[in-house]
């Protein structure tokens, strides 16, 4: 069992006067002073004493350690987000991840395909790369499209589901030189058994480009695959920049007209693989566990569905344990993370959603997730019978600091929600994604988006509370 860390910050004597303001220059005060004697292990009293006569105030500073599980999450559907994932990477925490993108292909069955006459010039697949994660830039990274040889049926589709493909055959294949931090449209030349038969199918009014499901009964889809070996994973956005074009001319043209066959309104999702034998996670294999992971590292990886999960246990106990007190300032730290590659950096924000006791995000009466509310909003409210309940319009997150890798936000209205009301007590999944508001809700979900991810040491994930005490 960790201890609680507990300092008794100062000790202070205060004639009578409003609530509100007499705290407010107090801890003003206090602040500086601790600003000075927070270096010092020695917990005795330090403080001012502003009138013997009246009531005893003591502010306080407790730091909680907070135990930390990991869990695999249960049910990741990754069907038609807008988004891919192709590529992969290896650590030592998460092993070795591989993300494979599955998706049919659309065209415009009212276009206007070429004629008998027209002379093909050639056939491009392009990549439109959103989001690339990696290392080693300065060196080529290779990708490559395949051909689906089962279908992509009407129905959900997660990040452990698979298809069948021709993996020994390419449809398109290319190694880059890429540039992080800037947008990259891959190109790769379109095989020519692809792209003539197409061609020829085109120009013979072929009945398999009568409409997108005769087609799609000939041509299932395709399969865009890289090598985690190579520690690179791209983010693609779905629709016209990612496919393939047929370019042809006739006679006497002085430049090629192009013929569209794309992911645009097409159904797609990504598939990951892990290999973890060998890694910490290696016995972390049923989904909505917590495991308590060996070794003193734990983390967070998207796309491959790993959680973070916090016990707050400690910090229901210690609230069990108050009475008369104003908290002051509540901070969670976790951080500072792992050093990690220039262009890895983890996500910028972590949500703080509430964890059921079967390891999933809590859900309200309405089927609304709940999470840690922002500091200028409430944590509760009232339903129309009276109750109290969460309120879920306004989520806050721990912000990423670049410069010292630590994750921290303050919780204060959250903790003290927990203290003074009904708000319920569960533990904590930190899940990377941007918070949503009312001013600005986020439909996405960045968690499924790439194969970003944030290693921390388990000692350094902790609560620091300060708070006032009246005696």
């Amino acid at each position: 069992m960790k201890l609680i860390v507990k300092k008794k910050l100062s000790f202070l004597r205060v004639t009578t006067i409003s609530t509100p303001i007499w705290q407010a220059k107090i801890f003003g005060i206090l602040f500086s002073i601790m600003l000075f004697t927070g270096a010092c292990s020695d917990p005795s009293e330090i403080g001012l004493v502003l009138d013997p006569d009246s009531n005893q105030i003591g502010v306080f500073y407790e730091e909680i350690p907070l135990s930390s599980y990991l869990v695999l999450a249960d049910s990741f559907n990754t069907t038609s987000q807008g988004r891919v994932v192709v590529g992969g990477d290896q650590s030592e925490l998460f092993g070795t991840t591989r993300a494979t993108a599955y998706s049919r292909l659309s065209f415009n069955p009212n276009g206007v395909p070429p004629r008998e006459e027209a002379i093909f010039d050639s056939a491009v697949f392009t990549m439109n790369v959103v989001d690339l994660i990696g290392e080693d830039f300065d060196e080529e990274k290779t990708f490559s499209v395949h051909r689906l040889t089962e279908p992509i049926l009407d129905t959900a589709y997660y990040n452990f589901s698979s298809l069948a493909y021709e993996e020994e055959s390419t449809i398109a294949s290319g190694s880059f030189v890429l540039q992080p931090d800037t947008a990259n449209l891959l190109r790769m030349n379109v095989s020519p058994e692809i792209s003539s038969d197409f061609f020829e199918k085109l120009k013979a009014d072929d009945p398999v480009f009568d409409n997108i499901f005769t087609f799609r009964d000939y041509f299932p889809g395709i399969v865009m695959t890289g090598d985690p070996a190579q520690n690179t994973s791209l983010s693609l956005a779905m629709g016209s920049g990612t496919g393939m074009t047929l370019y042809y001319h006739y006679d006497g043209d002085t430049v090629s007209t192009g013929y569209p066959i794309n992911t645009i309104q097409s159904r797609h999702f990504t598939g990951l693989s892990n290999e973890a034998q060998g890694s910490a996670i290696e016995g972390l294999t049923e989904r909505g566990k917590e495991y308590d992971v060996p070794g003193n590292l734990v983390g967070a990886k998207a796309g491959l569905g790993m959680l973070l999960k916090l016990d707050m246990s400690p910090v229901h106990d210690f609230l069990d344990t108050l009475e008369n007190i104003t908290f002051n300032q509540i901070m969670l730290e976790v951080g500072p993370v792992e050093p990690y590659p220039e262009f890895k950096t983890p996500y910028n924000s972590l949500v703080m959603y509430f964890a059921t006791v079967d390891n999933e995000i809590y859900q309200r009466f309405d089927g609304r997730e709940v999470a840690v509310q922002s500091e200028s909003g409430n944590q509760t409210a009232f339903d129309q019978n009276g109750n109290v309940v969460p309120t879920t319009n306004n989520q806050t997150g721990l912000a990423f600091n670049t410069e010292d890798g630590i994750y921290a936000n303050q919780i204060t209205s959250y903790v003290n929600a927990l203290y003074r009301s009904e708000l319920v007590r569960t533990d904590l999944f930190l899940y990377p994604n941007t918070p949503s508001t009312e001013r600005a809700p986020v439909n996405s979900d960045a968690f499924k988006r790439s194969l970003r991810e944030f290693v921390v040491n388990k000692d350094n994930i902790k609560l620091k509370v300060y708070y006032t005490k009246i005696r």
